[in-house]
């Protein structure tokens, strides 16, 4: 039986003439089990302990390698042996109706086996005489089309949680964000990015706002961007982005992403945005994170740490499935989707040790890095940044020479500025090592050259504003293709003439007025000064959260309530420089 519950933690009493029946055999075994897995679950936890790697024999059918497991009920999972499997024989394969990911998971299963009959049973009904000899553990795999909660597989919903922003179209963007933060100390955040047989560019981009975290530009926003330069059907990116947080008491503030800010493109389509604005709760605190994290862990439910969740199982691997009418195949696996690795004492040890080592030789080794560093950067030549992707030009039906075709507008990644770009005709399969490149106004075609791509001339046009790129074409003879695959190249020289860092050591901000009486609901504008440096950019804000509001050119608002509020500008290139001014708000 697969027995889900613990025991209540009665055992065997045994004495000299102790008359034993079924049931004292059977709590026996249940005494050792139930301990022996209670404490696997909580003193070691779930995932794979070792093996069960996932293998492609052909593309529908697959190895299981030998290796063990532990369930979410602390139950051991054991494969002895290798086995081949087709996929077509997993229970849930039938659930499979179109293509996309399905995930491989495997199960602890018992069956009774060794067939018998009981001394005790009747003999005209036979069947109520028939028993088992013995209990066989073994597992069960099994397929499924759904996506389990990450967190739920481990303990990272005691320190993160992840905010699921958009999840249509096969596009799925989410917002992990940690549930604490330190005072002094920077915020990270990450940007899930996945789409699922997408074939259109995808653009994205939101603010992360907070009252008390500032970007490294000081202000309290950052802001998400990404476009897709090389297109592909599927793709999983994480975007990483890090705060500031104030040297502020303990405090509690929330991560917000307004749904105003919220934009998002699949090719030329725009897609719905936020229903409403996003927010989610952070700690602030000075208290070191690993004592909050543990607080927090060991204050949990004792049945929230016994009780597994629907989707809480040990997923051995990731398929993805492309299907027809009367067909399918596997076109690619991923191994242990979910880092369910469950690390024994030893492996720990080795890392702890590898840490130590590295530890101790970091000194000296960011020592030698950065002499280094400096002699070579005295005579090295500007730094240039590069990027480069592939664009498909549509050329429709029948296309006709002497045309000229275009591709979409797209941010090439180097940011606003002056871009030198190049571009090339891709012949070939796409990704193949036989691919042609073609440079030039129609030089190498003919019969001559069999290129398997029309002469063409090519062009590329930079919006030095925006940090864009389009890219054109003219036909130089007639084709029968339909698109024709462009690969660019965009570089950028670091500027030549970049701000110098200031000289002078003794940066100050002022704001005029200094102090200033106005009534409630009134407005007042603040200007600032940076003195010793040439960036007179600042960042302004209110201290108080009801204390008014103020725009980034110094525009204050005052509250419809009486009061004295501090208004302050923040150096935006140098943002430990900051100034104070003081509105008196009261009736005149």
């Amino acid at each position: 039986m697969n027995n889900l519950q613990y025991s209540s933690g009665e055992r065997n009493h045994y004495f000299y003439g102790k008359l034993m029946t079924v049931r004292d055999f059977q709590d026996e075994q249940t005494y050792m089990n139930n301990k022996r897995r209670l404490g696997n679950r909580l003193l070691h936890g779930a995932g794979i302990v070792a093996g069960l790697g996932v293998l492609l024999v052909d593309n529908q059918t697959f190895s299981l390698e030998a290796g063990m497991a532990l369930d979410y009920l602390g139950r051991e999972i054991l494969v002895q042996d290798p086995c081949v499997k087709r996929i077509s024989a997993i229970q849930g394969f039938d659930q499979i109706q179109q293509s996309g990911d399905v995930y491989l998971g495997i199960r602890y299963q018992e069956e009774e086996c060794e067939g018998t009959f009981s001394v005790a049973g009747s003999g005209e009904n036979t069947e109520a005489g028939r028993q088992y000899n013995r209990v066989r553990e073994g597992y069960e795999l099994f397929l499924t089309t759904k996506e389990p909660n990450r967190q739920m597989l481990g303990v990272d919903s005691v320190l993160y949680d992840l905010i699921t922003l958009y999840d249509e179209d096969g596009v799925r963007i989410r917002l992990e964000v940690p549930r604490y933060a330190n005072t002094d100390h920077q915020f990270a955040l990450r940007v899930l990015f996945e789409k699922r047989d997408v074939s259109a560019p995808v653009h994205f981009s939101f603010d992360i706002e907070s009252d008390l975290f500032r970007s490294p530009k000081g202000e309290n926003r950052v802001r998400v961007e990404y476009t897709e330069t090389e297109v592909t059907t599927h793709k999983e990116v994480t975007l990483p982005y890090t705060m500031d947080c104030g040297p502020v008491k303990d405090d509690y503030t929330s991560v917000k992403v307004p749904k105003e800010s919220f934009s998002l493109r699949l090719g030329s389509k725009e897609a719905p945005g936020l229903s409403q604005e996003v927010s989610q709760p952070v700690e602030v605190t000075r208290r070191d994170l690993g004592e909050v994290v543990m607080e927090n862990y060991y204050t949990r439910h004792f049945d929230e740490l016994l009780t597994p969740r629907e989707d809480q199982e040990i997923y051995l691997a990731k398929f993805h499935i492309v299907a027809g009418q009367s067909a399918f195949f596997i076109e690619k696996v991923v191994q242990n989707p979910f880092s369910q690795h469950l690390p024994n004492t030893q492996l720990m040890s080795l890392l702890q040790k590898l840490g130590g080592h590295r530890e101790d030789h970091n000194g000296e080794r960011k020592a030698q890095q950065d002499s280094m560093r400096e002699k070579t950067e005295k005579n090295q030549a500007p730094a240039k940044k590069m990027a480069q992707g592939v664009e498909n030009v549509a050329l429709g039906v029948a296309p006709k020479a002497g045309r000229t075709y275009y591709s979409h507008e797209f941010i090439h990644g180097l940011g606003a500025g002056r871009v030198r770009a190049m571009v090339a005709v891709e012949t070939g399969s796409q990704g193949s090592k036989g691919d042609n490149l073609i440079f030039g106004d129609g030089v190498f075609g003919g019969e001559e050259f069999s290129l398997g791509a029309p002469a063409c001339a090519l062009g590329a046009m930079v919006n030095v504003k925006k940090g864009t790129l389009q890219l054109g074409l003219r036909l130089m003879e007639k084709t029968s293709q339909q698109n024709i695959r462009l690969r660019w190249w965009a570089w950028k020289d670091e500027e030549e003439n970049q701000e110098k860092e200031d000289l002078v050591g003794d940066v100050q901000v002022s704001i005029t007025p200094n102090t200033v009486d106005v009534e409630p609901l009134q407005q007042v504008r603040f200007t600032a000064m940076v003195e010793g440096s040439a960036s007179q950019e600042v960042t302004w804000s209110v201290a108080e959260k009801n204390g008014g509001s103020i725009d980034r050119n110094g525009l204050y608002t005052a509250p419809a309530t009486e009061g004295v509020f501090e208004i302050r500008a923040q150096s935006a290139k140098y943002g430990q420089h900051q100034a104070s001014a003081y509105v008196v708000v009261r009736k005149l």
